[in-house]
């Protein structure tokens, strides 16, 4: 009996370290693998560090390569990363604007959608952008925590094509919790302005003479479904809106361009009783 549990043990070990073999070979390519197999070898010597649960921690693993200059995100000149970001929730917008938000705050605002997927397995998202490195995994890790969003699990399919599978079971999106019943001024816009209304009965909108505003607030349930909206192409000043009872979040931004409220707009919410 001591005997089979021993081989068992083995057994289990070896699966284990086969499975981080793979990850770590993925991840540097054949070559490079082979090249430092011998460094590779000590660095991962105690694959139980590189575990939780039964799962490889991707992030420890890259964080190791990384450390020890094997990650090498370089790239000979500018060139089209293809990036593939999948979730099993199916929550297609919530999930987009999660990632979206990560790369924006990583500097690159430009992505070029090349597929988009709901299934039976969840969601994924694929984009392309134009850079002259690969993003650091570590980096985007760190971004999408922030929004309460875990990398699971990474693949390399080359070193210009990359797969993320991303839980987004606790993410939530960026948006400002304003005091209710009470006025509150919005600065100048870089972005659209995302404000948390959940609980709310009414917003009332004012913008400054000196603004060009002409509407457009959208709102949203908590999956980022559109419950309601309202645009108007003409310059306003004052716009009062009932919010609808399942709404989460408001995006309020300009028909044309976020240069129409240079001088922001103040903002009252109604709680509800």
């Amino acid at each position: 009996m001591v005997k089979f549990l021993l081989l068992l043990l083995l057994s289990v070990n070896l699966v284990f370290a086969d499975a981080i073999d793979k990850k770590v070979k993925n991840i540097l390519g054949k070559g490079n693998y082979s090249s430092k197999k011998g460094l590779i070898n000590v660095l991962f010597k105690n694959r139980a560090d590189f575990l939780t649960g039964s799962r490889v921690n991707m992030l420890k693993v890259l964080a190791t390569l990384k450390e020890n200059n094997l990650l090498d995100l370089s790239l000979p000149g500018t060139k089209t990363i293809e990036l593939s970001f999948a979730t099993t929730l199916k929550k297609p917008l919530f999930f987009i604007k999660t990632v979206k938000d990560t790369l924006n705050a990583m500097g690159y605002n430009h992505t070029l959608t090349t597929k988009a997927v709901r299934d039976e397995s969840g969601f994924l998202w694929k984009v392309s952008i134009q850079s002259a490195a690969v993003i650091d995994p570590l980096l985007l890790a760190g971004q999408l925590q922030k929004r309460g969003a875990y990398i699971t699990d990474i693949k390399r399919y080359n070193k210009e094509n990359w797969r993320y599978n991303i839980d987004i079971r606790r993410a939530y999106i960026e948006a400002k919790k304003l005091p209710a019943n009470q006025k509150t001024t919005l600065k100048k816009p870089l972005q659209p302005y995302w404000i948390d209304v959940y609980g709310a009965r009414s917003v009332v909108i004012s913008s400054s003479r000196r603004n060009l505003w002409r509407p457009y607030i959208v709102f949203y349930d908590s999956d980022l479904r559109i419950l309601d909206n309202y645009t108007k192409e003409r310059t306003s000043y004052n716009v009062s809106l009932k919010i609808p009872r399942d709404a989460k979040y408001m995006k309020i931004s300009d028909f044309y361009t976020l240069e129409n409220v240079k001088k922001g707009l103040k903002i009252y919410i109604s709680q509800k009783k």
